[in-house]
């Protein structure tokens, strides 16, 4: 069956792209072409198909899946031989076939709507309305910003809109510091909000700093993940703070 008809006519317009170009990426011949080749002839293979790699990966991105788009993050879409194409194609196969099959649900979009967010979206309107002492604008814009960088993938951006956040909030507190935050804090609350002074905060520091190596290893959305409850309780801890909830 062709993709483009799995999810049928409710599909947004960035998943029926995106399975639409599944199906060119499974149809577009590249084993007509040998690695023995003549250069001028693989090139004539490979350039077509990277194109259409290209916009698949837009296209996916777009949905805002983040298993999906792990799965094609740090693709090289560009290769330049046909054995280079055909190992990008077997990763991309990794990618239509999962979306193929998560499109057949048509709860789908609806669902990734609602996973893809690093923090709950009523949490952030909350912010945005909150009436305090506090201007809570800039920290309801990192925390937009955090979901649309998660839900894209961008796990390194992620990291490191976390840390911003934490740096922002201390005087809500009535500290300078989040350690001073965590310090003051209750023992429930100071063991879940210790994770993101004592862990995501050097995981973000690390990448904010480290200078380049020869091999760099980017972080996935399982680190990313593990301060979403945590995060979540901080603003929570700020709305009850802000008298706001």
């Amino acid at each position: 069956m062709s993709a483009t008809t799995t999810k049928g006519t409710g599909a947004s317009p960035a998943l029926s792209r995106a399975l639409a170009l599944a199906d060119e990426i499974d149809q577009f011949p590249l084993g007509e072409c040998a690695p023995d080749e003549d250069p001028a002839k693989q090139w004539a293979y490979v350039y077509p198909f990277r194109d259409i790699a290209t916009r698949f990966i837009a296209a996916a991105k777009r949905i805002g899946d983040p298993d999906l788009s792990e799965m094609i993050v740090g693709l090289d879409t560009w290769p330049e031989y046909i054995t280079d194409a055909l190992a990008l194609r077997a990763k991309l196969w990794c990618a239509t076939d999962y979306l193929r099959e998560a499109a057949e649900d048509p709860e789908y979009e609806s669902g990734v709507a609602s996973n893809a967010a690093f923090l709950d979206l009523t949490i952030i309107a909350q912010l945005k309305s909150a009436k305090c002492n506090f201007d809570l604008a800039k920290l309801a814009r990192f925390c937009e910003e955090l979901n649309d960088t998660y839900r894209r993938g961008n796990y390194l951006a992620c990291l490191l809109l976390l840390r911003a956040a934490m740096n922002h909030v201390p005087p809500i507190f009535g500290v300078q510091t989040f350690a001073q935050v965590v310090a003051g804090s209750g023992k429930s609350l100071k063991a879940i909000l210790t994770r993101l002074e004592d862990e995501a905060r050097p995981i973000a520091d690390l990448h904010a700093h480290i200078l380049i190596r020869t091999r760099e290893l980017l972080p996935t959305k399982h680190q990313v993940d593990l301060y979403k409850a945590s995060f979540e309780i901080l603003i929570h801890e700020i709305l009850a703070k802000t008298g706001s909830l």
